[in-house]
């Protein structure tokens, strides 16, 4: 599971390159892969229009690589940088092995259930943006820097909060 892998891949697909064709104005925006069994090989690359402020996302499996029509994006506060890949040095296993050690220094006493990262270019900086799902109701959120693999934000937060 590797990031620039990944795009290599996706940027030799005819799909893609049929689409960058004529969709030249959108920026690579975030790539989002979901870590259960069902969802772990498959990524999610979004391309980003800050004109249109519309996405699209090309999804890609082993068995599948494929793109939604544009969609709205949820805002917030902060415009949508473009990722650069070349930002992004230390890898997917390098930045998960991190989060764990977290868990256990900081949350131990919560069992994640799920968990899911994105890869994006926020709060200055390139960063893997890590979140679990715990058994108690709550979501633990590790932000690590792409290029040095050190985290700089980790926070948990109870999902009653959310609402």
């Amino acid at each position: 599971m590797d990031l620039h892998e990944t795009l290599a891949k996706l940027t030799r697909h005819p799909l893609f390159i049929e689409w960058h064709e004529k969709n030249k104005e959108y920026f690579l925006a975030h790539a989002f892969v979901m870590l259960d069994e069902a969802n772990k090989n498959t990524w999610q690359i979004g391309f980003y229009n800050a004109e249109k402020e519309k996405m699209v996302t090309f999804i890609l499996s082993d068995k599948v690589v494929q793109h939604t029509e544009e969609q709205e994006v949820l805002r917030s506060e902060a415009d949508i940088q473009p990722l650069k890949p070349e930002e992004v040095t230390h890898s997917v296993e390098d930045a998960l092995n991190t989060t764990k050690k977290c868990l256990e220094e900081n949350y131990r006493g919560e069992k994640p259930i799920k968990e899911f990262f994105i890869i994006q270019h926020a709060e200055g900086h390139a960063m893997f943006n890590i979140t679990y799902f715990t058994q108690s109701l709550k979501t633990i959120n590790i932000k690590i820097y792409a290029k040095t693999g050190k985290i700089f934000k980790h926070s948990v937060q109870s999902l009653a909060e959310f609402g």
